[in-house]
């Protein structure tokens, strides 16, 4: 398992940032300010990380229907990977 990874992180009221961080589960958790749930992106292989605290009922689609900070990785056989240029491209212009 690779140490960091290129992840995008969305805050609220800010635009979506590209940053490096730990790969573990704690770090993830540290960023989100809370649990962590899962959901895929409309990049095939990207996931959604967000605060569980705040279900979602479907793919999101916009930033809007997500609430709090979430990140995006992407999945390699269940192991968290930095995100592609491609992916990072199309994810941050989807989820400003």
């Amino acid at each position: 398992m690779v140490k960091w990874i290129k992840a995008l992180v969305v805050e609220p009221g800010k635009a979506p940032e590209v940053r490096e961080l730990p790969n573990n589960l704690k770090a993830f958790e540290l960023t989100i300010h809370g649990y962590i749930e899962t959901v895929e992106t409309i990049c095939p292989g990207c996931l959604i990380v967000y605060d569980g605290n705040y279900p979602l009922t479907q793919k999101p689609f916009k930033r809007a229907d997500i609430q709090g900070t979430f990140i995006i990785i992407r999945v390699d056989n269940t192991e968290p990977v930095s995100l592609s240029k491609a992916d990072l491209d199309i994810l941050s212009e989807v989820y400003k």
